[in-house]
């Protein structure tokens, strides 16, 4: 129904047609009409007999019903008799005595105010629709009663129903010729339009070199020539397309950040690979969709809509509910009443600065004390003790013990930066834990023994050797089991185990002590954190950092299992050498 063909030939055809159907009605209806105001009339002059013949028997007291069943057979039609008060007196197909009173009969009423009355409607005596006749039935001036004569409208509908078959089969025939007259007509007129669609399709599909002949000199022919310069520009414009799209395509996919354009709708129409790595989905599959359905990110879709409602450009910071990633969000408008969102990943930024407000804010807690513990001994020996040399040994004694602290911490905080970036050069050599433990055990028996706290050893045999760096692990061994002696009660226990299985081998140290709580144990590795405020004094709190980037860089494991009261257990572990 598209082609220009049927666009020509359909309005004469709905012209035929909806004329055919408007005559047919006016037909079937001008039919029926005059039908029905015949079968009106020889009603009426039926209505007038029967009044005429129930008026003489009724004023000599006759039997009306007899009269009307007579009356009825020799005329054909049903002749009902009825009193003035709507009692049925008579009635050629009924029993007068089962009937209903007929007072409320529209035919009825209408006979008794204006002298006669007539009324069309379905008969649930007779169960079919009837056409009644009602008249006075009089004797002089004196009212007897009413003469009512009815016949079924079947003839007038089947009279009805034959014109209206023979006008839609007319209709039909006319309409069939109608159409193949129009589409004979409109095939010729547009069989050169019909060529230039082909080439047209022919230059869709690719083949932009298509070219057309048409002989006529017409607006057709003119139109073909037009068609031909145009598939030559054509086919310029979409090389220099292509090259621009091949490009833009290329920097596209390699953005490191998002990229989502949309419609005036907030539909997706074109997303890069980075943008579905943020969010978790795949680029080729977004097209078409709504962008909250895409990106599951609320805020994301509201900076856009946003965008789209205003027309200025929008952004966002914030972190993304579905891939808990912290996120830079820019829209700006389209010129196509569109958008495009712009998504930058901050979220190693954000880690880092964040990180580096908290090591800087370590740094300086922990530089504050033995630096005011410093500046304070010497305004003291400033202030005269430096006379008292037994006082004056102690406070110098002091400051050379909190500059060995500020050295230790510098030192580790060094440590730890360079094992964090990967500068420290680890000696790997082949290395027995269970020397290891031994050997620390023994260093730190003296220790143990000075606060009552008891070491043991439960070293696996046969243990197997490791690839490490000797210094290294040694030194992550003495932070465990130092704290483990420094954390520990009087009369305490600090055992010392090894172990191993098919990967790896590793090394717990577990002690009877105070415990760590539940809320310190996912930060007891974390730089300057310590869970035991109160007795931590002592320490840089930068140990199980380094224990942790220690293991980290021989490819292995560090973890705690503790309760509070009850002690605590660390144990690392390392690969077995191939």
């Amino acid at each position: 129904m598209r082609s220009i063909q049927w666009r020509i030939a359909v309005p004469f055809i709905v012209l035929i047609v909806a004329s055919m159907t408007v005559l047919g009605i006016y037909l079937t209806s001008a039919v029926r009409g005059s039908q029905l105001d015949n079968l009106r009339l020889d009603l009426e002059r039926e209505a007038r007999l029967a009044a005429e013949t129930a008026g003489a028997v009724l004023a000599a007291g006759g039997d009306a019903d007899a009269m009307a069943k007579r009356l009825g057979e020799e005329i054909d039609s049903r002749i009902t008799i009825i009193a003035p008060d709507g009692t049925v007196l008579g009635d050629s197909r009924e029993d007068p005595a089962a009937m209903e009173n007929h007072a409320g009969r529209p035919e009825v009423i209408a006979a008794l105010s204006s002298g006669i009355g007539e009324s069309q409607r379905f008969s649930t005596t007779l169960e079919q629709s009837m056409l009644y006749v009602a008249v006075p039935v009089t004797a002089g001036d004196e009212l007897l009663g009413i003469a009512r004569v009815a016949l079924p409208t079947t003839e007038v509908e089947a009279i009805v129903g034959r014109v209206t078959r023979t006008i839609i089969l007319v209709t039909v025939i006319i309409a069939a010729l109608a159409v193949l007259a129009a589409w004979l007509i409109a095939r010729t007129t547009t069989r050169p339009i019909r060529q230039l669609t082909g080439a047209a399709r022919g230059i869709a599909a690719g083949d932009l070199g298509r070219r057309i002949a048409v002989a006529d000199r017409g607006e057709i022919g003119q139109l073909a020539h037009a068609f031909n310069e145009m598939s030559a520009n054509l086919q310029e414009t979409v090389a220099a397309i292509s090259t621009e799209k091949t490009n833009l395509a290329d920097i596209l996919d390699n953005m490191a950040d998002g990229v989502v354009m949309t419609d005036a709708g907030g539909k997706v129409a074109l997303a890069n690979p980075a943008a579905g790595r943020l969010f978790g989905f795949e680029a080729a599959e977004a097209a078409g969709r709504p962008l909250i359905e895409v990106v599951h990110d609320h805020q994301a879709d509201e900076v856009l809509k946003r965008c789209l409602k205003t027309g200025r450009e929008q952004n966002i910071q914030f972190e993304s509910t579905f891939t808990r990633r912290f996120l830079r969000a820019i829209a700006v408008p389209t010129g196509e009443g569109g958008g495009l969102l712009l998504l930058q990943d901050l979220t190693e930024l954000k880690d880092l600065q964040t990180m580096r407000r908290e090591l800087i804010g370590n740094i300086s807690h922990e530089l504050r004390t033995p630096i005011a513990g410093i500046k304070a001994m010497a305004e003291t020996l400033q202030g005269g003790a430096s006379e008292d040399k037994k006082a004056a040994a102690g406070f110098l004694a002091k400051i050379v013990g909190e500059a060995d602290r500020l050295t230790q911490i510098v030192t580790e905080l060094t440590q730890l930066s360079r094992i964090e970036t990967g500068q420290a050069e680890l000696k790997i050599e082949p290395v027995d834990l269970n020397a290891l433990v031994d050997g620390v055990l023994n260093d730190l028996k003296p220790l143990a023994e000075r606060v009552q706290v008891t070491l043991l050893r439960e070293l696996a045999p046969d243990l197997p050797e490791v690839s490490a760096d000797r210094d290294r692990i040694r030194q992550t061994i003495v932070n465990l089991v130092h704290n483990a002696i420094k954390f520990n009660r009087p009369g305490g226990k600090v055992t010392a185990a090894t172990s191993f299985d098919k990967r790896s081998v590793s090394v717990s140290v577990a002690d009877s002590g105070i415990g760590i709580p539940a809320e310190d144990l996912p930060h007891v590795f974390e730089r300057f954190y310590k869970a035991d405020k109160a007795r931590s004094g002592g320490g840089s709190g930068l140990g199980l950092a380094i224990a942790k980037h220690t293991v980290a860089a021989h490819g292995g494991d560090i973890g705690v299992e503790s309760r509070l009261g009850k002690g605590s257990t660390f144990r690392f572990s390392l690969p077995r050498r191939p």
